[in-house]
């Protein structure tokens, strides 16, 4: 009797594990939202294991999502066109019954990556700023003779080579991934859609660091990786790898060469 119980309860553990990945990649995914979020909580809750094809009315997701019906649908619809929601069939009555799987999982982590990756490289080049302007604030507004600078010393190392965290972590706030992802859609909005002129324009100043346009289908994303990829040494994985983080909207020219450069050394 007891070997059973047990049995059960691993396969609980595992079916656990997988509805909070599931809802941790819908949650991080930058083209889901708070509805999405909501909705596959909703129809998660009415699953007993991966295999099983629920379905809910709209009454019972207004009820459990405090959702209003277009938003409902608008969500629901979103989580089709993404992958999450696989239509399988329909009940007695009409309605559709949905096979959930988590399509997007691999492209969300790289989102992440990119994303951590990125928020690092901006938040030590605010810290550096403000520094810089500290210091520079300091000598003008309080100019001391050279004995004084030498008696001081070891207090002004104090004061301008620390860290500034503590001092300017109200400006740090503001730069949250959500703030980064509004100037990475402005971004997109303005570049040009000619795929070819893409990558190359983007490799001289600050363009290095923002997103590439995201292409419109699939041929434009092959076209944009050739000219990421020209002259360079590239397996069909990694080349994969990019094209996930182009279509994610992720990729920079700046990380291309990183990871290409990086993905070359290792190999040779």
């Amino acid at each position: 009797m007891a070997a059973p119980r047990k049995k059960k309860a691993k396969k609980d553990t595992s079916f656990a594990t997988w509805k909070f990945d599931l809802e941790n990649t819908v949650n991080a995914d930058p083209l889901a939202d708070g509805p999405c979020l909501k909705l596959m909580r909703a129809y998660l809750d009415w699953m007993s294991s991966p295999d099983t094809r629920p379905y809910l009315s709209i009454i019972s997701l207004k009820v459990s999502t405090s959702l209003h019906e277009g938003a409902i649908s608008r969500a629901r619809a979103l989580l089709v066109k993404l992958g999450y929601f696989v239509p399988d069939g329909t009940t007695s009555t009409g309605a559709v019954r949905y096979k959930i799987v988590n399509a997007r999982r691999n492209v969300v982590l790289d989102h992440q990556l990119a994303a951590r990756e990125t928020l690092r490289e901006l938040e030590a080049e605010k810290k550096k700023k403000v520094r810089e302007k500290r210091r520079g604030s300091a000598v003008i507004a309080d100019p001391v003779s050279p004995a004084e600078t030498a008696d001081l010393n070891g207090k002004w190392l104090c004061d301008f080579e620390g860290d500034s965290s503590a001092v300017s972590a109200d400006n740090y706030v503001e730069y949250s991934v959500e703030a980064y992802s509004k100037e990475r859609e402005e971004h997109l909005k303005s570049v040009s859609s000619d795929a070819l002129s893409c990558y190359s324009s983007a490799n001289f100043g600050d363009e290095q660091n923002q997103p590439l346009p995201i292409p419109r289908n699939d041929i434009e994303a092959e076209t944009m990786m050739d000219a990421i990829c020209h002259g360079r040494d590239v397996t069909d994985y990694m080349r994969g790898r990019l094209k996930s983080m182009l279509q994610a909207g992720v990729l920079t020219p700046r990380m291309a060469d990183n990871i290409i450069g990086i993905k070359t050394e290792a190999a040779a």
